[in-house]
């Protein structure tokens, strides 16, 4: 499930953490070059910001940067805003349920 805004695929947000202790919020791929763009929370609480590149002048390198609960629930207002302007009512209220669990953290 996710919708196309120019070269990005948005992405629902995971509902669990995966081994590495990580659920993925807000997912952003793009096709050309290939790149990832994820903020995601870790069970410690904490937040991050994960690009990655996988193909052109950057391919293989990753950086990740630990943001705050405020940038988090910013990205994710974003994200839901961006849905309801495309028209994705659902992934808006997945978005929204998980900006409910943060603000409840």
């Amino acid at each position: 499930m996710g919708f196309w805004v120019g070269d990005w695929l948005h992405n629902a947000p995971d509902t669990k953490y995966n081994a590495n202790g990580k659920q993925s919020i807000v997912k952003h791929l793009c096709f050309g070059p290939l790149e990832t763009r994820i903020w995601y929370k870790l069970t410690n609480g904490q937040y991050c910001r994960e690009i990655h590149f996988i193909e052109g002048f950057q391919a293989g390198e990753r950086f990740t940067d630990f943001i705050s609960k405020t940038e988090m629930l910013e990205v994710i207002e974003s994200e839901i805003v961006l849905c309801k302007k495309h028209n994705e009512t659902n992934l808006a209220l997945l978005f929204q349920a998980e900006k409910e669990k943060i603000n409840l953290s």
